[in-house]
């Protein structure tokens, strides 16, 4: 959490603090101009509007991180799909679940696929990615979502020191989630992850 809360405040420091300090020194400037020279300053008010917008998206995309809109509204599944579709390699999704399940949980599986799909796409070379996600009801640590991202790539993936893969494991442990790497040098590599959960409902599917 507190490493959260530090990313968090880097992204409003870096970026939107940023642009609206920015802007403030703008409408200073803009105020001095408006009746010696009305035409630069309208090029500042322009300008100006254009870095409330750019502000107003990094707030939105540092609010979207926090908790996506399609997690809340829709869900883990569509929330998943809709990752895997604005990857850039093909991503085939698979994904049964059999209802919603405590938001932390949800949000942690969340960032936990869009990491192993991202480092995929960037990372691996694959040309076509597999993401599976299902309701292990009889899984060895109890009921759990189980995960499993396989890509096509060159492999040699590693779970050391500063990896987006050893952040994955340390957030997962926090539910006493676990994650296992297969990864040889050629490829291809499979990534599979559990996390302790019940459905909400009390539903639940074989698996």
């Amino acid at each position: 959490s507190a490493a959260e809360l530090r990313r968090i405040e880097r992204d409003l420091h870096d970026g939107a603090q940023a642009r609206l300090v920015a802007m403030g020194m703008s409408l200073g400037a803009i105020e001095a101009l408006v009746e010696r020279d009305p035409a630069r300053a309208k090029e500042m008010i322009a300008q100006a509007r254009e870095n409330s917008a750019e502000a107003l998206t990094e707030l939105r995309d540092l609010v979207r991180g926090i908790h996506p809109p399609v997690l809340a509204e829709r869900g883990l599944p569509d929330a998943l799909r809709a990752l895997a579709l604005r990857m850039p390699a093909p991503v085939e999704a698979d994904i049964e679940l059999p209802g919603r399940f405590e938001e932390p949980v949800e949000t942690a599986v969340y960032f936990a696929v869009s990491e192993l799909l991202t480092n995929a796409a960037k990372h691996s070379g694959a040309s076509r990615v597999w993401l599976d996600v299902l309701y292990a009801r009889s899984a060895p640590g109890g009921p759990a979502i189980r995960v499993t991202v396989t890509d096509d790539g060159k492999g040699g993936a590693s779970l050391d020191g500063g990896s987006g893969l050893h952040g994955v494991r340390r957030r997962l442990a926090q539910f006493d989630g676990v994650l296992a790497l297969s990864s040889p040098a050629g490829g291809p590599t499979m990534i599979t992850l559990e996390v302790p959960a019940d459905p909400l409902d009390g539903a639940g599917t074989a698996g």
